[in-house]
């Protein structure tokens, strides 16, 4: 009777609980559908222009230093947040009515197909903002026509969702080496001489050039730092950088390899490399701001693990990702409004624009790198093996030589002005900041000396690439058909202080850069079965005919000459930016450079220069002294004119009635003129200063405008 009841009961509920999971399972089943419809189409117009470009280019993965779980959470919001977010606000709508419902899905299905026009029109190479917004166009009105009137396009719309599994598995495998980070090798190194420190120092965008005199000798007056280096160390002046970018140059250095194309500057990709031979054999430490070759176990990150997660972090690289697909994307005209995605680390500017932000925010971070890690070793009981890659004096060129913070000069670029007035600013402002790194150096030095550890410091230093300023040019890239350009990117700084020795040698070995780490190997006595491409350098000169680069495009070159061509380009680049002087003297240029340092005569006033504009105006109303404080050493505006001013006529700014530095841009002007001047930053002493504006003209006349607007 009992059991009877019970199935009378189940009976009458069975038919409740259908009547109320059947629309809901149908209701489950249209968003379903839904879903798959938005998710095929912003697979098209959303993720996989992004995510390609990602994929390929897994160096700003390792530069933004995003842990595992960071990545694969950035892959997942990219391949599936459009479409989630599309389906919520469809959701969303349906409690306005069916036809609200309807509209927004149509506008969502419009809105994602406009985005995959634009990604169809970039990929078709259409140029133009005409052509790009007119496909767009078509295909947003399109789309959303076919899918509500036919059938067969629903359900096209939602098969192709299979590409989002495609996009996101090819960027899954593309980005193996981030997501499952490795160990590396276990080391079989015998290290014989433990008593030996070894400090290696990897600078960034550092040209050979600039650092010599006119007799070919490091300029002591104006880098006494690398001068003082030099006299105790050994300088290779015939070295050669391996590759002209950082994510193949750092690798080729730590791993004595020849960098690949497709190589990214993962342990994956090197796994024998400085920090895996000497993990675990001793203590090793490394600052790796592009790459990460150094295994969590050799390089441990304090509250750092592959499931870390930063969200300030992760939403600054949102953001950068944003421009990234905004200039992949978007039509010239909209992305004229988009920083810019040219060159920098694995191709995309967004990694240019976070180095930017450092430099606004820490522009010290780069100095302190070094300096840090020095402290760390003499405060160290054991000996150890530490690597500092610093991104110095890489762009954007912002840093004083006695280390304040200059205003960011709007003409830097990765490729070179056309005009002369243009290189000139660029390479004096490339000149302060390498002057900032020699008094990093110099610091160093001292530290190390009195730390009674200095005879028994090996210290390696040299520079990933150099960096060319020939008008109109790639500061980096080559295609090694201009052999100055390839002398500017490839010919680099390189010293090797070994243990106990104090005299200077110069040796002109064909050394490349994959012989450092070879040369640790022998000075430090280490045995390992492990194969390298270099040679030692600690014995002799390598017998070797010939010294192959690579660039980032994959073309190879057996660089001949000899330091003479550094020395060439060493005298072209005095002509632009005189190399005698101290170096408050970069700021004389022109042919008002004998007039910087005099004070200035009391002179009419002029009658064709109206007025002018300093951007940086009240920057002189309380300058600072302390060290990573703001000092406008290099200023930016506009000169108003009545008329044409003559060629050859150059302004000078005068800081409390001295000149300061040179305005080029005056020559043939008319009307208006923007210009960048530098200037010189000994003269902006702390306090208030009263900056003014004279005008020379080639005649040797002297006419004053006074202070700006």
């Amino acid at each position: 009777m009992l059991a009877a009841t019970k199935r009378e009961a189940r009976t009458r509920v069975l038919p409740l609980v259908e009547i109320r999971i059947r629309p809901l399972w149908q209701g489950c089943a249209v968003i379903r559908k839904h879903f798959l419809t938005y998710l095929a189409l912003s697979t098209v117009g959303v993720s996989q222009p992004l995510l390609d470009l990602y994929g390929k280019n897994a160096t700003v993965f390792s530069t933004a230093k995003l842990s595992p779980f960071e990545v694969a959470l950035f892959l997942l919001v990219v391949a599936l947040g459009p479409a989630f977010g599309a389906i919520a606000l469809d959701r969303a709508t349906k409690f306005l009515g069916p036809k609200v419902n309807e509209s927004m899905r149509l506008l969502l299905i419009g809105g994602f197909s406009f985005l995959a026009g634009l990604a169809i029109a970039r990929w078709a190479h259409l140029s133009g903002d005409v052509p790009t917004l007119a496909l767009a166009s078509v295909v947003a009105l399109l789309v959303p026509y076919f899918f509500d009137k036919k059938k067969w396009a629903r359900e096209w719309s939602r098969w192709l969702a299979v590409l989002s599994v495609a996009v996101l598995g090819s960027a899954v495998l593309q980005l193996q080496p981030i997501l499952l980070q490795q160990q590396g090798p276990k080391s079989d190194a015998v290290i014989g001489n433990k008593d030996v420190s070894v400090l290696q120092i990897v600078l960034d965008e550092f040209a050979l050039a600039p650092l010599l005199d006119t007799d070919g000798n490091i300029n002591a007056q104006r880098f006494p730092g690398f001068a003082e280096l030099a006299a105790t160390s050994t300088w290779y002046r015939n070295n050669v950088s391996a590759s002209n970018f950082t994510h193949q140059a750092v690798p080729a250095i730590l791993s004595s390899r020849s960098p690949s194309k497709t190589a990214a500057p993962f342990l994956s990709a090197y796994p024998k490399n400085i920090f895996t031979l000497f993990g675990g054999k001793t203590t090793v430490s490394g600052v790796e701001p592009v790459t990460s070759l150094c295994p969590i176990r050799v390089c441990p990150k304090k509250g750092e693990s592959r499931w870390s997660f930063n969200p300030s972090r992760l939403k600054s690289f949102f953001r950068d990702a944003s421009y990234v697909y905004g200039q992949r994307v978007f039509p010239p005209a909209l992305r004229k409004r988009i920083p810019s995605v040219d060159g920098a680390w694995g191709g995309f500017g967004a990694v240019a624009n976070k180095f930017k932000e450092q430099y606004t925010h820490g522009a010290l971070s780069q100095p302190d790198a070094l300096l840090q890690t020095v402290h760390k070793m003499v405060n160290s009981a054991a000996p150890q093996v530490s690597v500092v890659h610093a991104l110095m004096p890489h762009a954007p060129w912002r840093l004083t030589p006695d280390l304040r913070v200059a205003p960011l000069s709007p003409t830097i670029s990765t490729t070179n002005p056309d005009s002369e007035d243009g290189i000139s600013d660029e390479y004096q402002t490339y000149l302060y900041q390498v002057a900032a790194v020699d008094a990093t150096i110099q610091e160093a030095l001292t530290e190390l000396k009195s730390s009674g550890r200095w005879d028994k410091t090996m210290i390696v230093l040299t520079a990933d690439h150099g960096i060319s300023f020939i008008p109109t040019m790639p500061q980096r890239h080559t295609d090694f058909l201009e052999d100055q350009q390839v002398a500017d990117i490839y010919r680099i700084p390189t010293f090797i202080k070994y243990p106990n020795q104090n005299s200077p040698i110069v040796s002109d070995c064909a050394s490349t850069n994959l012989d450092l780490l070879p040369t640790i190997i022998d000075v430090t006595r280490t045995k390992t079965e492990w194969k390298f491409e270099g040679s030692s350098l600690a014995s002799g000169c390598p017998n070797r005919t010939k010294r192959v680069v690579v660039s980032a495009t994959g073309q190879t070159k057996d660089l001949q000459g000899s330091f003479a061509d550094a020395l060439a380009r060493a005298s072209h680049y005095s002509e632009i930016v005189s190399n005698v002087g101290a170096i408050n003297k970069v700021a004389a240029i022109g042919s008002s450079a004998s007039l910087i340092g005099a004070v200035l005569p009391d002179v009419k006033t002029d009658q064709q220069v109206v007025s002018w504009k300093v951007a940086q105006k009240k920057w002189f109303l309380n300058v600072s002294d302390k060290r990573g404080s703001a000092v406008p050493s290099l200023i930016t505006g506009s000169i108003q004119m009545n008329g044409e001013l003559p060629a050859g006529t150059e302004g000078i700014v005068a800081i409390d009635g001295v000149a300061a530095g040179v305005v080029g841009e005056l020559s043939n002007a008319r009307d208006v003129a923007a210009f960048t001047a530098v200037l010189d930053y000994s003269l902006l002493t702390r306090g208030k200063h009263i900056v003014e504006l004279y005008v020379h003209r080639a005649d040797g006349s002297l006419t004053r405008v006074g202070q700006p607007q």
